[in-house]
C-alpha cells in the first residue's frame, strides 16, 4: 500500500533504519533490528540509501525484506545527486520488482571527492528526481521528501526553503518528513507557514532520541539543529553519565512526541540508529497516547 493512502486515514508511527555498515557487507544485523521494531506494528518502515548511495544495493535488499517478509509497508530512499538518470531508473525498476511502492526521494549531500563536478550534474534538486520518476513510472510509486523545521543549511532563507519545497512537492511529493528538532515550535511554525503558502500534503515529525552527548552536538552540527535550554543543562549536567543520559534522551523524545501527538501531527518518524530499544522504551512509555493513532 502507498503511504499516502494510509495518510487519509490515520496519523502513522514510522521507523528508520539504515544497511549496517562493515568491510564483509554482511547486513544480517539488521534483521534483528527490523524482527524487535515490527513487534511494535509500524505503519511503515523507510531504509536509507547511505551517503553518496553508498549501500543502494543494500537498500532495495532490506526494503524487500521490510515488505514481502515482515508484510510491512517500506520506504527505500533514494538520493539523485551523483547518479545518472540511468541509474535511478534502475533502481526504480529493482524496486517496483520487489513490490515496493513508496520512495523518500532525496537530493543527497554533495560527496566529498574534491574532484567532484558540481557543474556537470543530472540532478540538481529532489525535483528533478520527482519529475523523472513520475514521468518514467506514472503511478508506480507515492513519492515522499524532507523538509527542514529550521531551515535548510543551503537556503538564504525560511521563505527560500519553503518555495523550494512547495516546488518539491508540485514535482510529486506526496507527504514529507522533517528532519530532525528538538524544539517542537519549529515543527509548529514549518507547518503553519507551509500551508499558508498551499503545501497541503502531510508532513511526518522526524524524531531522534538522543542518547549520548556526543552523538547530540554531532547530529545537531551536521543537521543545522539548535539545541533548546532545557536540553543543554541536562546534558552538562550528566554528559559523563552513560546510563542518564540514555534516559534523558529517551524521556526527551518521549515528550516530543506527546506534545506532538496532543497537537494533531499527521505522524511521528522515528529514527532509530537500528537501536530497536530506543524505541520500544518509547512506546513502553506511552501505551495511552499511542492509542490515539490506533497504535496499542
Amino acid at each position: 500500500m502507498k503511504i499516502s493512502e494510509i495518510l487519509k486515514n490515520k496519523a502513522t508511527i514510522s521507523f528508520e533504519v539504515f544497511p549496517p555498515k562493515n568491510k564483509e557487507g554482511d547486513i544480517s544485523s539488521i534483521y534483528y533490528t527490523i524482527d524487535e521494531l515490527a513487534k511494535l506494528k509500524p505503519d511503515f518502515i523507510s531504509v536509507t540509501y547511505g551517503a553518496g548511495g553508498s549501500t543502494k544495493g543494500k537498500t532495495v535488499e532490506i526494503a524487500s525484506k521490510i515488505k514481502n517478509d515482515y508484510h510491512i509497508e517500506a520506504v527505500a530512499h533514494l538520493t539523485c545527486i551523483s547518479s545518472t538518470k540511468e541509474e535511478v531508473i534502475d533502481i526504480c525498476q529493482q524496486l517496483k520488482e520487489n513490490n515496493i511502492e513508496n520512495i523518500l526521494s532525496l537530493r543527497g549531500d554533495y560527496p566529498k571527492d574534491p574532484s567532484f563536478d558540481k557543474d556537470h550534474l543530472e540532478f540538481q534538486y529532489a525535483k528533478d528526481l520527482n519529475k523523472l520518476i513520475t514521468e518514467t513510472f506514472p503511478g508506480d510509486f507515492c513519492l515522499s521528501g524532507a523538509c527542514y523545521p529550521e531551515v535548510h543549511q543551503e537556503a538564504a532563507c525560511f521563505e527560500d526553503d519553503l518555495k523550494a519545497l512547495k516546488e518539491k512537492v508540485e514535482a510529486g511529493a506526496q507527504y514529507l518528513i522533517t528532519q530532525i528538532f528538538f524544539d517542537n515550535n519549529y515543527y509548529y511554525r514549518l507547518v503553519k507557514e507551509a500551508r499558508k503558502r498551499g503545501i497541503n500534503v502531510p508532513i511526518l515529525a522526524g524524531i531522534m532520541p538522543i542518547t549520548n552527548s556526543k552523538s547530540l552536538l554531532h547530529t545537531a552540527k551536521m543537521c543545522g539543529c539548535s539545541i533548546p535550554y532545557q536540553l543543554s543543562t541536562m546534558i552538562e549536567s550528566y554528559y559523563r553519565y552513560p546510563s542518564a543520559m540514555k534516559e534523558i534522551g529517551i524521556n526527551y523524545a518521549t515528550h516530543q512526541i506527546i506534545d506532538l501527538i496532543t497537537n494533531g501531527v499527521d505522524g511521528i518518524h522515528i529514527y532509530t540508529m537500528n537501536k530497536p530499544e530506543i524505541a520500544q522504551a518509547i512506546f513502553k512509555n506511552i501505551p495511552t497516547v499511542l492509542k490515539e493513532l490506533n497504535h496499542e
